[in-house]
């Protein structure tokens, strides 16, 4: 999960500025101006409209106002977004005779910074020098941000570095700056030790530095660095943890897998007084969620809504994309319906997952319907959506349908991507369709999307599987040429295909070529080759390969025990098929209903008894 906080305001600059604007009035305030700054003081401007009016007033004023007012008026809507708004005021202040000052200029200088006129920026620090003002840590860092949100890092510390050689401190907001965009560009070393240097300019990291610096060390799994981080931000008695820096910490945790720490983190943050919010209960179920932990992911679901936290959309994802991937699409489908309950909209991602979900536990309808309705709900089905439900008929083999969804994709203005095209060769391949498969691997590659190591297994798979054997050879030669190393993967797949030809040997020597690659065989290579081996009546070498695969440490899984147990029922060892019987169900797998077939048919009725 990804957090998305926004910790260093556009304005925080300007807060400074309208902290710092003294009144130099030499005549008395008039009621239209007491009444305009105790308005902006309020922030009650919070449109345009709002702060045009208010300008429109004070511009006709005789004794015109004092800069003071005009930087009121234009420090709010510079919180408002309004910066080329901003501009032009500025301009017609100029022409009805109120000459700038350090603060209106420095304003100016944040509106063109928010605006990518950097360059104007640096113009105006000049103004600044040209009328004899000093320029202040304010005008600085204001510049420094607008080239951090340039990414000009480089320069931005060159104007950092000449505003301390003349001789202006930084202060917290100009450091926490630079560490917000060092840690933004990934440079979290750097930005660890601009705030060690901190002290030697008599300003001390405050929350925000450390939710920018602890964010990032967990978002690269430092969960570790980051906790000695937290650790010395709660020694420092001038900072106070909020929900947000103990939100990041959580979700490091969660993501880590530690979720007794995460659990002990949310407590403590809880016991400190700070009230959860809908951020933190979402990391707390996204971790428990991923690690199939749903009594705790649905305890914490409940206690938000018992708190009153109200769950947003990206908690019902979370949700409901777990329990689909968990195929437990039933209680995926009833938190998808209670978001209606609860004026919660689903996005696109709520409705990918629920569609996918759908899909799974093969109710293709109830996902063509769902997958419809998006519109209705003034979505429109993006390439995922288009992905999931192309795959869905593929899977249920409805290979017409599919096609014609894949041409409405492309109807719609949308670029399939090679997931889409993946998707619907192995459709093809499957449903034996090698001509239209061909075919659309050349339009895949006239659109300019190479093969990946997905495509080759999937082709590799279609030849095999529909017996063209020499072709998948001849494709596995060609791997090296196109710099993509087969994996594991596609050794199972051609030794499954030559296993299944006749062609053991084949396979074999596939087998043995494995570990000269620097691959290690899993326990699919290992199953593959017993079943080839129990197919060849090579009882001796299939009895060899299992004792192997036990000495590496390769764990079978069910497929392997009632492949093992056929072979050997096959051949008439029932002692054997038993016993690795009795072993399958110490590991809690059951027999397949092949086995359990096969079983009935060669043992006693007495041995059956003993099962």
């Amino acid at each position: 999960m990804v957090l998305s906080t926004r910790v260093i305001s556009d304005n925080s600059f300007l807060l400074q500025h309208q902290n710092e604007i003294s009144v130099r009035n030499y005549h008395k305030i008039s009621q239209l101006e007491s009444y305009v700054r105790d308005e902006c003081k309020l922030g009650r401007i919070r449109k345009l409209e709002d702060g045009l009016r208010y300008f429109d007033q004070l511009i006709l004023e005789r004794p015109l106002p004092s800069n003071d007012t005009f930087c009121h008026v234009l420090s709010s809507l510079s919180k408002i977004k309004c910066y080329s708004e901003v501009i032009g005021l500025c301009k017609k202040m100029s022409l009805a005779g109120v000459e700038p000052n350090i603060y209106i200029l420095s304003i100016l200088i944040n509106c063109c910074c928010q605006l990518d006129k950097i360059d104007h920026g640096f113009c105006l620090l000049g103004e600044i020098i040209k009328r004899g003002y000093q320029p202040n840590v304010i005008t600085f860092t204001t510049l420094i941000k607008g080239l951090c949100l340039q990414d000009k890092i480089d320069f931005a510390f060159k104007v950092f570095d000449k505003m301390t050689q003349m001789g202006i401190q930084p202060n917290v907001v100009t450091c926490t700056t630079l560490i917000s965009r060092l840690c933004r560009i990934g440079k979290v070393g750097p930005a660890l030790q601009l705030k060690n240097k901190m002290l030697q300019w008599n300003c001390r990291p405050d929350v925000v530095s450390y939710i920018v610096l602890i964010d990032t060390l967990c978002k690269g799994g430092l969960v570790d660095e980051a906790l000695v981080l937290f650790s010395e931000m709660l020694r420092d008695s001038n900072v106070v943890p909020n929900v947000v820096v103990y939100s990041s910490l959580i979700n490091g945790l969660c993501n880590s897998g530690r979720l007794e720490e995460a659990k002990r983190v949310f407590d403590e943050m809880v016991s400190r007084g700070i009230s959860a919010s809908v951020l933190s209960y979402n990391c707390m179920i996204d971790g428990h969620s991923r690690h199939g932990q749903w009594g705790e992911a649905r305890r914490y679901f409940d206690e938000m809504m018992d708190r009153g936290v109200s769950p947003d959309t990206v908690t019902f994802s979370i949700l409901i994309d777990s329990l689909c991937k968990d195929g437990m699409t039933k209680d995926a489908w009833g938190l998808f319906e209670l978001m209606d309950k609860v004026n919660v909209e689903p996005n696109q991602i709520t409705y990918n997952s629920m569609i996918d979900g759908l899909c799974l536990a093969g109710r293709l309808k109830d996902a063509v319907k769902l997958f419809d309705s998006m519109v209705d709900r003034g979505l429109q089905p993006d390439v995922i959506s288009y992905n999931i439900l192309i795959g869905g008929y593929c899977k249920s083999r409805k290979l017409d349908e599919a096609v014609q969804l894949f041409k409405k994709m492309k109807r719609n203005g949308l670029k399939p991507t090679i997931v889409t095209y993946n998707t619907l060769l192995a459709g093809l391949y499957r449903d034996g369709r090698m001509k239209t498969s061909k075919n659309l691997l050349i339009e895949m590659q006239s659109f300019g999307l190479s093969p990946n190591i997905v495509t080759y297994s999937t082709m590799l798979d279609g030849y095999c599987k529909n017996g063209y054997i020499e072709k998948a050879i001849e494709l596995f030669k060609s791997l090296e040429g196109t710099g993509i190393s087969a994996d594991i993967g596609i050794y199972n797949i051609l030794i499954c295909g030559f296993s299944r030809a006749g062609k053991l040997e084949d396979a074999r020597e596939l087998f043995n070529e494995i570990p000269r690659k620097g691959l290690v065989p899993d326990v699919v290579t290992y199953t593959t080759m017993i079943d080839g081996l129990f197919r060849s009546k090579m009882l001796l070498e299939a009895k060899k390969l299992i004792i192997e695969m036990e000495e590496k440490g390769c764990l079978p899984n069910a497929i392997t025990y009632n492949t093992i147990i056929t072979g050997f029922l096959i051949a008439k060892e029932t002692d054997k098929a038993l016993q690795f019987l009795v072993n399958m169900r110490g590991k809690e797998f059951i027999p397949s209903d092949s086995v359990v077939s096969l079983l009935t048919h060669s043992l006693s009725a007495n041995e059956l008894k003993k099962l």
